[in-house]
């Protein structure tokens, strides 16, 4: 995405509803919006729904919008919250005990992003999505616990979780 390319002028034209200047933001965010989506949800077709809500309600709210400079942001927690929205059928959280709720920091070997991406792709919904809002998104874990429905208590094991799978998985590719 080139941020340089959205301007205040381009923000403007949106708000004023410019079919052009949409058909641009569209062009320029696509990719962070879609890429966001899938990654929390782990399927193409959903994800392509949320790209398209998504932008429903940027175009919607837009006019709202208090500080331009905010866009980007604002955009992906549309997102977050639009693919949360969706995927609130298929986010199982699974029942974990103490011992899982403690997670090493220390993973001594070399993977790609590829294989990082495959091994998230891999994790159970809930524990995904838990992952992808806090550490990827960088929401705390208070606002991720609303937005899934869960206690605070509950998305930071769920992501301690994660990171544990992650860790077995990526060990466990890392041999293959």
């Amino acid at each position: 995405m080139e941020k340089e390319r959205i301007d205040y002028n381009l923000i403007e034209a949106v708000i004023a509803q410019d079919r052009k200047a949409q058909f641009q933001l569209f062009e320029l965010t696509k990719k962070m919006v879609y890429s966001l989506a899938f990654r929390i949800l782990n399927d193409e077709d959903t994800a392509h729904d949320v790209l398209q809500d998504t932008f429903v309600k940027v175009f919607q709210e837009i006019k709202n919008l208090k500080h331009p400079e905010a866009l980007v942001s604002w955009m992906k927690t549309i997102t977050a919250r639009k693919a949360v929205e969706k995927a609130k059928k298929q986010i199982v959280f699974e029942k974990l005990s103490s011992a899982e709720d403690q997670c090493e920091d220390h993973f001594e070997a070399w993977f790609d992003a590829e294989l990082l991406d495959q091994a998230i792709r891999s994790l159970p919904p809930g524990s995904r999505a838990v992952f992808m809002l806090v550490e990827v998104e960088g929401y705390p874990h208070q606002e991720v616990g609303k937005m899934l429905g869960i206690s605070e208590s509950t998305s930071k094991s769920q992501l301690n979780y994660a990171k544990n799978l992650l860790k077995t998985r990526i060990k466990t590719l890392l041999q293959a």
